[in-house]
């Protein structure tokens, strides 16, 4: 190999090992990044991705550690956030994550397919998150309304529970007033609510301030009542 790309690749590896990278960022490393990128392709030493887009190999060997190690923006949102506020209570194989930039999402989903790995992937402008074990996770809050809105109330009254003494009731229910569960006209507040109540006398105590329920969803009242069970008889 040629001295200069040995060089290029040697500061790309530096900066991306186990990333995705764009070919407009990796010109801020040298200006015929494109070429060099092109060549070290045909070497085996990146791998090409999508158009604008090369994997720069590492010692990433799952989607946690790729995750972790990716540069690009991405936030774990909806049943997977939910994971990392409710230790894990219902595992699943599918990763949700939000990204803002739609050519890397592109990138992302065609990196993960190779891999073997299943992602489901939306697009954001704005996004509250926070930092668990090395990722960007969406916050609690905002997770809870993910997941009541796409019916996953396991997943959403589990986290409420196991941060009962730390989650902010009064910004869920701000959040949750006019906005309903996806296909039904029913507000998720008042899923919200109904849940709480029916924690409170599954656990036999008040852990949640007593709500003013009015879900009359027989279907949806039946679900919650079986995800709530399982959450209380299992914590």
């Amino acid at each position: 190999m040629e001295r200069y790309l040995k060089k290029f690749h040697g500061q790309l590896k530096s900066q991306y090992a186990s990333s995705l990278v764009r070919v407009s960022d990796a010109k801020k490393i040298h200006p015929y990044a494109k070429q060099y990128l092109i060549k070290l392709a045909r070497e085996g030493m990146v791998e090409k991705i999508d158009w604008g887009w090369y994997f720069v190999p590492g010692k990433a060997d799952d989607i946690w550690s790729f995750l972790r190690s990716d540069r690009n923006f991405k936030v774990i949102s909806g049943q997977s956030a939910a994971s990392f506020y409710n230790q894990d209570f219902i595992h699943r194989d599918v990763v949700v994550l939000k990204v803002a930039d739609r050519s890397y999402g592109r990138a992302l989903k065609e990196y993960a397919k190779r891999r073997g790995w299943h992602v489901e992937l939306e697009y954001v402008v704005n996004i509250r998150t926070r930092k668990i074990n090395g990722l960007l996770v969406e916050e609690l809050e905002d997770t809870v309304m993910d997941c009541l809105q796409r019916w996953a109330f396991t997943d959403a009254f589990a986290a409420v529970y196991s941060n009962r003494r730390k989650v902010d009731l009064k910004r869920l229910e701000r959040n949750a007033q006019w906005r309903r569960i996806s296909g039904t006209g029913v507000r998720m507040r008042q899923a919200l609510n109904y849940g709480l109540n029916q924690m409170n006398e599954l656990a036999g105590r008040n852990c949640f301030p007593e709500q003013d329920v009015r879900l009359t969803d027989i279907f949806i009242r039946s679900e919650i009542d079986e995800a709530v069970e399982k959450i209380v008889e299992i914590a």
